[in-house]
Protein backbone atom coordinates (compact mmCIF):
# COMPACT_ATOMS: atom_id res chain seq x y z
CA UNK A 1 0.00 0.00 0.00
CA UNK A 2 0.81 3.54 -0.59
CA UNK A 3 -0.26 6.99 0.88
CA UNK A 4 0.28 9.93 -0.75
CA UNK A 5 0.63 12.99 1.77
CA UNK A 6 0.31 16.62 -0.38
CA UNK A 7 1.90 19.35 1.20
CA UNK A 8 -0.34 22.15 0.27
CA UNK A 9 -0.07 24.79 3.29
CA UNK A 10 2.81 26.75 2.45
CA UNK A 11 1.56 30.78 1.63
CA UNK A 12 3.87 30.85 -1.39
CA UNK A 13 5.31 34.44 -0.40
CA UNK A 14 7.94 34.33 -3.39
CA UNK A 15 5.10 35.18 -5.57
CA UNK A 16 3.61 38.58 -5.67
CA UNK A 17 0.05 37.29 -7.03
CA UNK A 18 -2.90 38.20 -4.85
CA UNK A 19 -4.44 34.73 -5.16
CA UNK A 20 -3.10 31.68 -3.26
CA UNK A 21 -0.70 30.17 -6.04
CA UNK A 22 -2.14 26.45 -5.69
CA UNK A 23 -5.30 28.33 -6.66
CA UNK A 24 -3.82 29.75 -9.90
CA UNK A 25 -6.02 28.56 -12.75
CA UNK A 26 -4.45 26.66 -15.91
CA UNK A 27 -7.33 25.58 -18.48
CA UNK A 28 -10.00 26.62 -15.93
CA UNK A 29 -8.70 24.27 -13.30
CA UNK A 30 -6.53 24.74 -10.13
CA UNK A 31 -2.76 24.05 -9.61
CA UNK A 32 -3.94 22.02 -6.94
CA UNK A 33 -5.86 19.95 -9.18
CA UNK A 34 -3.20 18.94 -11.43
CA UNK A 35 -0.76 17.62 -8.47
CA UNK A 36 -3.99 15.76 -7.07
CA UNK A 37 -4.75 13.83 -10.54
CA UNK A 38 -1.37 12.57 -10.69
CA UNK A 39 -1.58 10.96 -7.44
CA UNK A 40 -5.41 9.74 -7.72
CA UNK A 41 -5.15 8.60 -11.25
CA UNK A 42 -2.25 6.08 -10.04
CA UNK A 43 -2.90 1.99 -9.28
CA UNK A 44 -0.08 2.56 -6.14
CA UNK A 45 -1.95 4.71 -4.34
CA UNK A 46 -5.01 3.92 -2.23
CA UNK A 47 -5.14 7.30 0.41
CA UNK A 48 -3.97 11.01 -0.83
CA UNK A 49 -3.94 13.05 2.35
CA UNK A 50 -4.05 16.67 1.22
CA UNK A 51 -2.81 19.04 4.13
CA UNK A 52 -3.46 22.61 3.49
CA UNK A 53 -4.27 26.30 5.39
CA UNK A 54 -7.13 27.48 6.19
CA UNK A 55 -6.94 29.98 3.50
CA UNK A 56 -7.43 27.39 0.71
CA UNK A 57 -8.92 24.62 3.01
CA UNK A 58 -12.72 25.25 1.58
CA UNK A 59 -11.95 25.57 -1.49
CA UNK A 60 -9.99 22.48 -1.98
CA UNK A 61 -12.62 20.79 -0.82
CA UNK A 62 -14.95 22.36 -3.43
CA UNK A 63 -12.01 21.37 -5.96
CA UNK A 64 -12.14 17.55 -4.36
CA UNK A 65 -16.24 17.52 -4.55
CA UNK A 66 -15.89 18.82 -8.21
CA UNK A 67 -13.26 16.92 -9.86
CA UNK A 68 -12.83 13.89 -7.72
CA UNK A 69 -16.30 12.65 -6.36
CA UNK A 70 -16.08 9.23 -8.13
CA UNK A 71 -13.64 7.96 -4.80
CA UNK A 72 -13.74 10.92 -2.81
CA UNK A 73 -13.55 8.57 0.21
CA UNK A 74 -9.86 8.03 -1.35
CA UNK A 75 -8.89 11.99 0.00
CA UNK A 76 -8.85 13.25 2.93
CA UNK A 77 -8.68 17.40 3.60
CA UNK A 78 -6.65 18.37 6.97
CA UNK A 79 -4.79 21.09 8.15
CA UNK A 80 -1.17 22.12 7.46
CA UNK A 81 1.30 23.63 10.32
CA UNK A 82 3.42 26.30 9.83
CA UNK A 83 6.33 24.99 8.63
CA UNK A 84 7.06 21.88 6.95
CA UNK A 85 7.54 19.50 8.86
CA UNK A 86 4.55 20.73 11.01
CA UNK A 87 2.56 19.56 8.22
CA UNK A 88 4.21 16.69 7.35
CA UNK A 89 3.78 15.49 11.02
CA UNK A 90 0.21 16.40 10.93
CA UNK A 91 -0.31 14.31 7.85
CA UNK A 92 1.61 11.61 9.53
CA UNK A 93 -0.22 11.94 12.80
CA UNK A 94 -3.66 11.65 10.51
CA UNK A 95 -2.09 8.98 8.42
CA UNK A 96 -1.55 6.47 11.51
CA UNK A 97 -5.18 7.13 13.32
CA UNK A 98 -7.26 7.18 10.18
CA UNK A 99 -5.26 4.81 7.82
CA UNK A 100 -3.34 2.26 9.54
CA UNK A 101 -0.46 1.49 7.49
CA UNK A 102 1.66 -1.32 8.33
CA UNK A 103 5.37 -2.12 8.13
CA UNK A 104 5.90 -2.25 4.21
CA UNK A 105 3.27 0.88 3.55
CA UNK A 106 5.00 3.43 1.42
CA UNK A 107 4.73 7.09 2.22
CA UNK A 108 5.01 9.30 -0.88
CA UNK A 109 5.87 12.96 0.37
CA UNK A 110 4.97 15.15 -2.62
CA UNK A 111 4.97 19.35 -3.18
CA UNK A 112 0.99 21.06 -4.23
CA UNK A 113 3.31 23.30 -6.35
CA UNK A 114 4.73 20.36 -8.38
CA UNK A 115 1.92 19.69 -10.95
CA UNK A 116 3.61 18.01 -13.03
CA UNK A 117 5.11 14.92 -11.64
CA UNK A 118 4.69 12.01 -14.29
CA UNK A 119 3.19 8.49 -13.20
CA UNK A 120 6.57 6.83 -14.02
CA UNK A 121 8.69 8.90 -11.34
CA UNK A 122 5.80 8.07 -9.07
CA UNK A 123 5.73 4.52 -10.16
CA UNK A 124 10.29 4.19 -9.89
CA UNK A 125 10.32 5.73 -6.44
CA UNK A 126 7.79 4.06 -4.76
CA UNK A 127 9.78 0.82 -5.93
CA UNK A 128 12.90 2.05 -5.10
CA UNK A 129 11.72 2.81 -1.75
CA UNK A 130 10.01 -0.79 -1.19
CA UNK A 131 13.47 -2.16 -1.92
CA UNK A 132 15.68 0.68 -0.09
CA UNK A 133 13.40 2.17 2.26
CA UNK A 134 14.04 5.52 0.63
CA UNK A 135 14.12 7.09 -2.25
CA UNK A 136 13.68 10.45 -3.41
CA UNK A 137 13.53 12.51 -7.07
CA UNK A 138 16.10 14.86 -8.01
CA UNK A 139 17.67 17.09 -10.93
CA UNK A 140 20.99 17.21 -11.42
CA UNK A 141 23.06 20.42 -11.34
CA UNK A 142 24.13 21.30 -14.88
CA UNK A 143 25.91 25.09 -14.00
CA UNK A 144 29.60 25.10 -12.68
CA UNK A 145 29.13 25.04 -8.73
CA UNK A 146 30.36 27.24 -6.95
CA UNK A 147 30.91 28.09 -3.12
CA UNK A 148 30.66 32.02 -2.38
CA UNK A 149 30.81 33.96 0.68
CA UNK A 150 29.91 37.39 0.99
CA UNK A 151 31.26 38.98 -2.41
CA UNK A 152 33.87 36.01 -2.87
CA UNK A 153 33.60 32.73 -4.49
CA UNK A 154 35.67 30.66 -1.82
CA UNK A 155 35.49 27.38 -3.88
CA UNK A 156 34.51 25.43 -7.10
CA UNK A 157 32.60 22.01 -6.79
CA UNK A 158 32.43 19.13 -8.60
CA UNK A 159 28.94 19.43 -9.93
CA UNK A 160 28.63 15.46 -10.87
CA UNK A 161 28.55 15.09 -7.02
CA UNK A 162 25.40 17.93 -6.28
CA UNK A 163 21.80 16.86 -7.10
CA UNK A 164 18.75 19.40 -6.52
CA UNK A 165 15.78 17.70 -4.81
CA UNK A 166 12.22 17.33 -5.80
CA UNK A 167 9.58 15.57 -4.78
CA UNK A 168 8.41 12.26 -4.41
CA UNK A 169 10.38 11.26 -1.69
CA UNK A 170 9.37 7.79 -0.71
CA UNK A 171 9.70 5.86 2.18
CA UNK A 172 8.84 3.07 4.02
CA UNK A 173 6.08 4.03 6.94
CA UNK A 174 8.02 2.05 9.68
CA UNK A 175 11.36 3.53 9.07
CA UNK A 176 10.28 6.84 8.81
CA UNK A 177 8.68 6.55 12.24
CA UNK A 178 11.39 5.50 13.72
CA UNK A 179 13.70 8.07 12.00
CA UNK A 180 11.25 10.53 13.66
CA UNK A 181 11.93 9.05 17.14
CA UNK A 182 15.59 8.97 16.72
CA UNK A 183 15.92 12.89 15.17
CA UNK A 184 13.25 14.20 17.55
CA UNK A 185 13.34 17.72 17.86
CA UNK A 186 15.92 18.60 14.77
CA UNK A 187 13.24 17.87 12.09
CA UNK A 188 11.59 21.02 12.94
CA UNK A 189 14.74 23.00 11.10
CA UNK A 190 15.12 20.42 7.96
CA UNK A 191 14.01 21.65 4.77
CA UNK A 192 13.11 17.90 3.73
CA UNK A 193 12.32 14.41 4.91
CA UNK A 194 15.21 13.00 3.16
CA UNK A 195 17.52 14.92 5.57
CA UNK A 196 15.30 13.52 8.20
CA UNK A 197 16.01 10.35 6.62
CA UNK A 198 19.79 10.66 6.39
CA UNK A 199 20.21 12.22 9.74
CA UNK A 200 18.74 9.45 11.52
CA UNK A 201 21.71 6.91 9.25
CA UNK A 202 19.22 5.43 6.82
CA UNK A 203 20.75 5.57 2.73
CA UNK A 204 18.77 7.93 0.67
CA UNK A 205 18.38 6.71 -2.63
CA UNK A 206 17.69 9.07 -5.66
CA UNK A 207 15.66 8.50 -9.57
CA UNK A 208 15.79 11.16 -11.92
CA UNK A 209 13.01 14.29 -11.73
CA UNK A 210 10.87 14.45 -15.28
CA UNK A 211 12.22 17.46 -16.84
CA UNK A 212 8.90 19.42 -16.21
CA UNK A 213 8.60 18.25 -12.43
CA UNK A 214 9.71 21.63 -10.99
CA UNK A 215 7.93 23.49 -7.95
CA UNK A 216 6.28 26.08 -8.79
CA UNK A 217 8.22 29.19 -6.90
CA UNK A 218 7.71 32.07 -9.45
CA UNK A 219 5.51 33.95 -11.50
CA UNK A 220 8.07 32.55 -14.44
CA UNK A 221 7.39 28.67 -13.32
CA UNK A 222 3.59 29.41 -13.48
CA UNK A 223 3.77 30.20 -16.71
CA UNK A 224 6.51 27.52 -18.10
CA UNK A 225 3.64 25.34 -16.15
CA UNK A 226 0.71 26.68 -18.16
CA UNK A 227 2.60 26.44 -21.30
CA UNK A 228 3.81 23.12 -20.62
CA UNK A 229 -0.22 22.25 -20.40
CA UNK A 230 -1.15 24.14 -23.54
CA UNK A 231 -2.55 26.95 -21.52
CA UNK A 232 -2.47 30.51 -23.56
CA UNK A 233 -0.58 33.51 -21.21
CA UNK A 234 -2.85 36.00 -20.21
CA UNK A 235 -1.98 38.47 -23.49
CA UNK A 236 -2.63 36.25 -25.93
CA UNK A 237 -6.28 35.58 -27.25
CA UNK A 238 -7.40 32.48 -29.69
CA UNK A 239 -10.09 32.64 -32.64
CA UNK A 240 -11.49 29.81 -34.85
CA UNK A 241 -12.81 30.96 -38.15
CA UNK A 242 -14.85 29.18 -40.96
CA UNK A 243 -16.38 29.78 -44.18
CA UNK A 244 -17.59 27.78 -47.18
CA UNK A 245 -19.09 28.38 -50.99
CA UNK A 246 -20.14 26.55 -53.23
CA UNK A 247 -18.74 26.69 -56.95
CA UNK A 248 -20.36 28.34 -59.61
CA UNK A 249 -20.24 28.28 -63.85
CA UNK A 250 -17.15 30.75 -64.37
CA UNK A 251 -13.60 30.10 -64.29
CA UNK A 252 -10.45 32.31 -62.05
CA UNK A 253 -10.65 30.49 -58.74
CA UNK A 254 -9.30 33.01 -56.08
CA UNK A 255 -7.83 31.38 -53.30
CA UNK A 256 -5.63 32.47 -50.09
CA UNK A 257 -4.95 35.76 -52.23
CA UNK A 258 -3.72 33.43 -55.63
CA UNK A 259 -5.84 33.17 -58.66
CA UNK A 260 -6.43 29.74 -60.02
CA UNK A 261 -7.45 31.21 -63.63
CA UNK A 262 -8.24 27.69 -64.45
CA UNK A 263 -10.43 26.31 -61.56
CA UNK A 264 -13.96 27.03 -61.80
CA UNK A 265 -14.64 30.42 -59.46
CA UNK A 266 -16.61 29.67 -56.28
CA UNK A 267 -19.93 31.66 -55.71
CA UNK A 268 -20.09 34.92 -53.98
CA UNK A 269 -20.97 38.26 -53.85
CA UNK A 270 -17.22 39.25 -53.29
CA UNK A 271 -14.44 37.29 -54.93
CA UNK A 272 -15.58 34.46 -52.87
CA UNK A 273 -11.77 33.75 -51.01
CA UNK A 274 -12.98 30.81 -48.80
CA UNK A 275 -9.35 30.80 -46.65
CA UNK A 276 -9.00 34.60 -46.38
CA UNK A 277 -13.28 35.09 -45.20
CA UNK A 278 -12.24 31.72 -42.31
CA UNK A 279 -8.95 33.82 -41.44
CA UNK A 280 -11.03 37.13 -41.29
CA UNK A 281 -13.78 35.00 -39.03
CA UNK A 282 -11.02 34.24 -36.69
CA UNK A 283 -9.54 37.06 -36.16
CA UNK A 284 -13.28 38.58 -35.35
CA UNK A 285 -14.00 35.83 -33.27
CA UNK A 286 -10.68 36.35 -31.30
CA UNK A 287 -11.07 40.39 -30.78
CA UNK A 288 -14.49 39.48 -29.41
CA UNK A 289 -16.28 41.21 -32.65
CA UNK A 290 -19.43 40.23 -34.98
CA UNK A 291 -18.33 37.89 -38.15
CA UNK A 292 -17.37 38.47 -41.01
CA UNK A 293 -20.95 39.21 -42.75
CA UNK A 294 -21.49 42.31 -40.61
CA UNK A 295 -18.80 44.26 -42.29
CA UNK A 296 -18.61 42.48 -45.60
CA UNK A 297 -21.98 43.22 -46.79
CA UNK A 298 -21.39 47.04 -46.40
CA UNK A 299 -17.77 46.83 -48.07
CA UNK A 300 -18.93 44.61 -50.96
CA UNK A 301 -22.68 46.20 -51.93
CA UNK A 302 -22.23 49.53 -50.82
CA UNK A 303 -18.50 50.54 -51.44
CA UNK A 304 -18.21 48.01 -53.89
CA UNK A 305 -15.36 46.31 -52.50
CA UNK A 306 -14.56 42.50 -53.91
CA UNK A 307 -11.26 41.73 -52.90
CA UNK A 308 -11.34 39.72 -50.00
CA UNK A 309 -7.59 40.52 -49.58
CA UNK A 310 -8.87 44.38 -48.55
CA UNK A 311 -11.34 43.17 -46.20
CA UNK A 312 -8.38 41.13 -44.45
CA UNK A 313 -6.45 44.24 -44.62
CA UNK A 314 -8.78 46.41 -42.45
CA UNK A 315 -9.14 43.40 -39.68
CA UNK A 316 -5.87 43.42 -39.10
CA UNK A 317 -6.02 47.03 -38.82
CA UNK A 318 -8.53 46.60 -36.28
CA UNK A 319 -5.89 43.70 -34.31
CA UNK A 320 -3.28 46.32 -33.97
CA UNK A 321 -5.83 49.09 -32.93
CA UNK A 322 -6.72 47.41 -29.98
CA UNK A 323 -2.78 46.84 -29.62
CA UNK A 324 -2.35 43.30 -30.53
CA UNK A 325 -0.36 41.17 -33.51
CA UNK A 326 -1.03 38.23 -34.94
CA UNK A 327 1.46 35.57 -33.43
CA UNK A 328 0.53 32.15 -36.07
CA UNK A 329 -2.13 31.24 -38.51
CA UNK A 330 -3.61 27.41 -39.00
CA UNK A 331 -5.87 26.61 -42.00
CA UNK A 332 -7.48 23.58 -42.78
CA UNK A 333 -9.09 23.24 -46.58
CA UNK A 334 -12.11 20.50 -47.33
CA UNK A 335 -12.04 20.18 -50.83
CA UNK A 336 -11.95 17.34 -53.73
CA UNK A 337 -10.30 20.01 -55.67
CA UNK A 338 -8.23 21.94 -56.56
CA UNK A 339 -5.01 20.55 -55.04
CA UNK A 340 -3.71 23.12 -52.35
CA UNK A 341 -0.26 21.70 -51.19
CA UNK A 342 1.10 23.11 -55.35
CA UNK A 343 0.05 26.67 -54.07
CA UNK A 344 0.31 26.70 -50.10
CA UNK A 345 3.40 28.86 -50.29
CA UNK A 346 2.36 31.39 -52.12
CA UNK A 347 -0.75 31.90 -50.05
CA UNK A 348 1.50 31.69 -47.30
CA UNK A 349 3.71 34.31 -48.65
CA UNK A 350 0.17 36.52 -49.95
CA UNK A 351 -1.03 36.07 -46.33
CA UNK A 352 1.93 37.12 -44.56
CA UNK A 353 2.65 40.01 -45.98
CA UNK A 354 -0.90 40.98 -45.20
CA UNK A 355 -0.51 40.24 -41.65
CA UNK A 356 2.80 41.17 -40.88
CA UNK A 357 3.86 37.99 -40.34
CA UNK A 358 6.98 35.40 -40.81
CA UNK A 359 5.10 32.40 -43.64
CA UNK A 360 6.59 30.21 -40.90
CA UNK A 361 4.20 31.06 -38.72
CA UNK A 362 1.36 30.16 -41.02
CA UNK A 363 0.35 26.33 -41.44
CA UNK A 364 -1.91 25.57 -44.92
CA UNK A 365 -2.99 21.92 -44.96
CA UNK A 366 -5.91 20.32 -47.20
CA UNK A 367 -7.79 17.31 -47.24
CA UNK A 368 -10.37 15.39 -49.27
CA UNK A 369 -12.21 14.33 -45.80
CA UNK A 370 -12.79 10.76 -48.22
CA UNK A 371 -15.55 12.10 -50.20
CA UNK A 372 -18.31 11.97 -47.23
CA UNK A 373 -19.25 15.74 -47.54
CA UNK A 374 -20.30 18.03 -50.39
CA UNK A 375 -16.77 19.23 -50.14
CA UNK A 376 -15.09 16.21 -50.06
CA UNK A 377 -17.33 15.35 -52.97
CA UNK A 378 -16.41 18.53 -55.24
CA UNK A 379 -19.80 20.63 -55.17
CA UNK A 380 -17.45 23.14 -53.22
CA UNK A 381 -14.92 24.37 -50.39
CA UNK A 382 -14.97 24.92 -46.74
CA UNK A 383 -11.94 25.98 -44.86
CA UNK A 384 -11.32 26.71 -41.15
CA UNK A 385 -8.99 28.71 -39.83
CA UNK A 386 -7.43 28.93 -36.27
CA UNK A 387 -5.59 32.05 -35.05
CA UNK A 388 -3.38 33.49 -32.16
CA UNK A 389 -3.03 37.06 -31.24
CA UNK A 390 -0.93 38.26 -28.84
CA UNK A 391 -0.46 41.67 -27.07
CA UNK A 392 2.32 44.01 -28.36
CA UNK A 393 5.73 42.78 -26.62
CA UNK A 394 4.58 39.50 -25.24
Amino acid sequence: MAIALIVAAGKGKRMSLKKPKLLLPVLGKPILYYTVSAFYDHPSIETIIIAVNKEIHRKTKKMVHAYFSAKKDRIHIIQGGATRPETVLNSLQYCKKECAPDDKTIITIHNGANPLVTHEEITTCINKAKKHHACISVHPVTSTLKEVKDKTVVQTHNRDTFAHAQTPQCFMYKHMAQALETVGSRYADMTDEAQLMEAAGYTVHHIPASEHNIKMTTEKDYSSIRHFLGDLPDDYLIGLGQDSHAFGTKKGLRLGGILLKDEPALEANSDGDVIIHALCNALLQALGEKSLGAFADEWCKKKNIKDSTKYLKKIVGMVHKKGYAINNIGIMVEAKKPAIDPHSNAMKEHIATQCNLDPKRIGINATSGEGLTAFGKGKGIQVYSIVTIKKHGA
